[in-house]
């Protein structure tokens, strides 16, 4: 055998051991049409996640897909937080305005910019529903899907967007938690209703109080 034969057969046993291994690397679940989520690039100065500060924030939602349930609250005319679900009635008010301060401090940690399918992030059938009503009457809403492999995040879609997006685990946490917690503002106490009594005037003289009353006496009849 000469060298140049030698030659082409290396190349060739090269080319075969690539093709081994590049075959045996994922590719997502081509069956299912769908791919494997991309590793997610971070995105530096992403921002808040309703683009809001809690003094423009005039209302919040949340719903729990699952479970079928949702907490709402809103600002009157007058500038008053009230619960609207699961039912109505009056916020109170330090509370109600901590809720909304919590929605403006979350922040995104990741924007997902390698796939454009979103099935694999959960949030085209999401677990939740967040949003915030604007005071210039617009809307914000965000579906969250399932969590990020290292858990410490969840996949979220916002409304009009089609890039997913990770948000860190607590923050979505800390706002599902106040499902179990809606600040109704405590009942105002009923005054209880008085009873007046009448009572006998006490002698304003203690030579009264002592001084039997006197007791009348008949005339002596006429002796016949």
């Amino acid at each position: 055998m000469n060298r140049r034969m030698t030659w082409i057969l290396v190349g060739l046993a090269a080319l075969l051991a690539a093709y081994v291994w590049y075959s045996g690397q994922p590719r997502g679940n081509a069956a299912a049409g769908t791919e494997t989520p991309s590793v997610p690039t971070p995105i530096p100065g992403s921002g808040p996640l309703f683009n809001a500060t809690a003094e423009q924030i005039a209302g919040v939602w949340i719903v729990d897909m699952a479970a079928n349930r949702s907490l709402a609250l809103s600002k009157d005319a007058q500038g008053n937080w009230q619960v609207t679900s699961p039912d109505e009635r009056p916020a109170d008010q330090t509370q109600a305005q901590s809720f909304a301060s919590q929605f403006a401090n979350v922040f995104v940690s990741t924007v997902i910019t390698k796939s454009a399918d979103l099935t694999p992030f959960g949030v085209l059938s999401p677990t939740y529903a967040l949003g915030v009503k604007l005071v210039d009457g617009s809307n914000v809403r965000v579906s969250i899907g399932d969590k990020a492999p290292t858990g410490s995040g969840y996949y979220v879609l916002r409304d009009g967007e089609s890039n997913a997006v990770v948000v860190s685990t607590s923050a979505i946490d800390g706002l599902v938690a106040l499902l179990k917690a809606p600040p109704y503002a405590a009942p105002t106490a009923t005054p209880t209703p008085t009873v007046a009594t009448t009572r006998t005037p006490a002698p304003t003289d203690a030579y009264e109080a002592a001084t039997p009353s006197p007791v009348p006496t008949q005339p002596a009849s006429a002796t016949p």
